[in-house]
């Protein structure tokens, strides 16, 4: 209890905990273009802004539903007359939320992710660790071996020398294709959405390395989810402040996300002159600059 009572500062994770942790993709981003996504949670019924998908945006949606590690399942249950089922009912998951949630987009652009699984069966992969923050796997595509990755734009983006066009070519990546894409993440993230980029590239032999993410790869699109802060964290964070107790929030987000998400949940009450510190900054700080902060 006393040290309950002199606590100054609480420092929470965000996801799950700030969050509900209930991913939904709101929006894609491929080819220069944005792609709205409608619906909401886990039930994949919902239509694209676009209609049918094109060459360049269901490639982005397969390597979404491939380099993924989910399961989602629609049940058919026999209930009595008198109870009806709601769609959410029917739909069993399991997994990080955020591979549930591209999943689920991958059904609503007409992509089964059991199909695609059975078709371009899995050969080898890396997993997602902090380090590396992104995740890849091998696949045969139609005779090919094809490498799909997933994670920080941070990452992908710089590894990547090409970009798929809307017609599906690949077409050289230059500063200025890279300002494009930064942008639109930029202003996803702004928003509070958390971004994923996607990739592919040909792969020679049966097994990745990180090597195989360093370069060579094509850029694919964006994916952008929607985790929807926690009234009660809002009225929690609310009593702290007024007891005089500091709230921060550590997250592996990408900053701007981090950003608009405290504002949602009255973490911070300026966005534009409230610093935020990455991973990279904190490494520079010693002890004293750590407590002054």
């Amino acid at each position: 209890v006393e040290a309950l009572g002199s606590t100054t500062v609480i420092c929470s994770d965000k996801t799950g905990t700030l969050t509900e942790n209930a991913m939904t993709v709101t929006e894609l981003w491929c080819a220069g273009s944005r792609v709205g996504v409608e619906g909401h949670g886990y039930v994949p019924e919902g239509r694209l802004s676009c209609g049918e998908p094109g060459p360049a945006l269901r490639e982005t949606v397969l390597a979404a539903a491939l380099c993924n590690d989910a399961a989602l399942h629609l049940e058919s249950r026999r209930l009595p007359a008198r109870e009806a089922a709601s769609p959410a009912d029917k739909v069993r998951h399991a997994g990080d939320p955020t591979e549930v949630a591209l999943l689920v987009v991958a059904r609503k652009a007409g992509l089964d992710d059991s199909t695609l699984r059975h078709l371009f069966p899995r050969r080898d992969e890396l997993p997602f660790d902090s380090a590396r923050q992104t995740m890849a796997t091998l696949h045969d595509i139609e005779g090919q071996s094809v490498l799909y990755a997933k994670g920080a734009i941070e990452k992908i983006l710089p590894a990547c020398s090409a970009l798929l066009a809307s017609d599906g070519a690949e077409l050289p990546l230059d500063a200025a294709g890279r300002a494009l894409i930064a942008a639109a993440a930029a202003d996803m993230a702004a928003r509070g959405l958390r971004v994923l980029a996607l990739a592919r590239r040909r792969h020679t032999g049966d097994e990745l390395s990180d090597a195989a993410l360093e370069e060579g790869l094509v850029f694919l699109g964006l994916a952008a989810m929607m985790d929807p802060p926690r009234k009660q964290a809002i009225a929690a964070v609310r009593t702290c402040h007024a007891a005089g107790i500091a709230v921060k929030m550590i997250t592996g987000d990408h900053a701007e996300t981090a950003r608009a998400i405290a504002l949602q949940i009255g973490i911070i009450k300026d966005a534009g002159t409230t610093e935020v510190l990455t991973g990279r900054d904190l490494a520079l700080l010693d002890d004293a600059a750590l407590q002054d902060g």
